[in-house]
């Protein structure tokens, strides 16, 4: 055989090796793939893995009897200061009494003493002191005063006369029970309420039912105070009746129509063979004939008003008529009043000194002016409303008092005093004064009745002076 033959077959048979190792490279590629599979069955076929773990895991929880959700994912935390756990208080008293680091409220040391409850005693003194002062403004009381009157009438010896202010349409039990209850129990011969018995509410039921469960009504004698409406509408009564009707306000009527007596002119109570004059304060130093030819002049004027067809005459005549008439009762009491009468003038606020000074001073035979009372009432201090045990009333709103009502002499607030040759007496009253709004309750400062009994025997202190 040639050598070019040779030389091809040998060619020949190692190309035909090369491809067999070719082929044999390849199939041995292919199974390696199938036998780790490609990139896209790698993450599932880990999944398979895991899943079989957790399946060998749970069957070797079931083995061991104990359930997955026994065994919570645990994930790391950061570590906490402990804290001591605050202890749980079964009852109040247990939280305020406790001690030591845990409790809510520390320990108090007094006088060398610890209280541990403190708390609840604080609670407890202010519940009592509550419930004291609600009693305080409820439980009434009776002031017995004794006014000597010189050259009193006999059929006015012991004559007795209730002081009322203040109620501000207050209720003392159901329909004034309690109220009536006290004041029927007296012996007395009139009742004078010295204004503020409605007071700014309005609410005229407490004062209907004073005067409904009374005996005797008719033995009222009423006057307005600062803080009552009225006494006159802001708008007359377009209707058919007497004056007062027209002018006056409802509690007033109402008041009226239940026998009470309202006293805004010189009023006679003839006692028997004596006459005593009640008369408002505001009277005293009215010149009476200067006031009636006054109120005459102005009725006149808004009369021949009226006939023109004045709207504004039309609108004030009846109130000014009903002003007409007040002067002229005031003329015909000037006249008729004797220095044998005696004279009590009833006033809601207390006048000022002046003012009572200058009522004495007035000229009797003058026939100008009212006689000076005797006795003159008032109310409207309420005692002072807040009282401090032993030194009193701190403060009374009058303006015309030294320092503005602050820090008052005790005779000014309450009591029998003297101002020239009148004697003041003031009711402490039984309720508050609106005008104190800051004080809505009386404190160490019980509602008062007053009875005041004329007499003409001298007291002691004066027979004792005397002698």
């Amino acid at each position: 055989m040639p050598d070019s033959e040779k030389k091809d077959r040998v060619g020949r048979r190692a190309d035909v090796i090369d491809t067999a190792k070719l082929g044999l490279n390849k199939s041995a590629q292919r199974d390696e793939s199938s036998l780790y599979g490609d990139e896209a069955d790698i993450p599932a076929r880990r999944k398979k893995k895991a899943g079989v773990k957790h399946k060998k895991a749970s069957s070797q929880s079931k083995k061991s009897g104990v359930s997955k959700a026994e065994f919570p994912k645990v994930t790391p935390k950061r570590k906490k200061k402990s804290r001591k756990p605050r202890r749980a208080y079964q009852s109040i008293f247990e939280l305020m009494s406790a001690t030591g680091s845990d409790s809510f409220f520390k320990p108090v040391r007094i006088f060398g003493r610890e209280f541990r409850f403190w708390p609840l005693l604080l609670a407890a003194v202010i519940i009592l002191l509550a419930s004291g002062v609600m009693l305080n403004n409820n439980n009434l009381t009776v002031a017995e005063q004794k006014v000597t009157v010189v050259g009193l009438p006999e059929d006015l010896e012991n004559y007795r006369i209730i002081v009322l202010s203040d109620m501000n349409a207050k209720r003392f039990g159901d329909s004034q029970s309690a109220l009536l209850r006290t004041i029927n129990s007296l012996k007395y011969d009139a009742i004078f309420c010295l204004g503020d018995m409605v007071g700014k509410s309005g609410n005229a039921q407490p004062f209907y039912d004073f005067l409904d469960g009374l005996r005797y009504p008719e033995r009222v004698y009423f006057i307005c105070g600062d803080s009552d409406p009225g006494p006159y509408v802001k708008t007359v009564r377009s209707i058919t009746g007497t004056l007062p009707q027209l002018v006056l306000e409802d509690w007033i009527l109402g008041g009226i129509e239940r026998g009470a007596h309202f006293v805004d002119a010189p009023t006679l109570i003839q006692v028997r063979n004596a006459n005593l004059w009640v008369s408002p304060a505001s009277m005293l130093n009215l010149e009476t004939t200067a006031t009636l030819e006054s109120w005459k002049n102005q009725t006149e004027q808004e009369e021949d008003g009226v006939i023109s067809g004045i709207s504004e005459d039309y609108a004030t005549l009846p109130i000014t008529s009903y002003r007409y008439q007040l002067a002229q009762k005031l003329y015909d009491a000037q006249r008729s009043m004797s220095a044998l009468d005696v004279h009590i003038a009833l006033s809601h606020e207390v006048p000022s000194d002046e003012f009572i000074y200058t009522s004495e001073e007035h000229d009797p035979d003058s026939e100008r002016y009212l006689i000076a009372p005797e006795l003159l009432l008032a109310g409207h201090y309420c005692g002072g409303v807040w009282r401090i045990p032993i030194l009193g009333a701190f403060y009374v709103p009058d303006k015309l008092l030294p320092r503005a009502g602050w820090f008052p002499k005790q005779e000014d607030v309450a009591g029998l005093s003297n101002v020239g040759d009148t004697q003041v007496y003031i009711t402490k009253g039984m309720s508050t004064n609106s005008a104190v709004p800051l004080m809505p309750f009386r404190l160490f400062n019980g509602p008062e009745i007053s009875v005041v009994t004329l007499t003409s025997t001298l007291p002691e202190n004066m027979l004792d002076a005397a002698n």
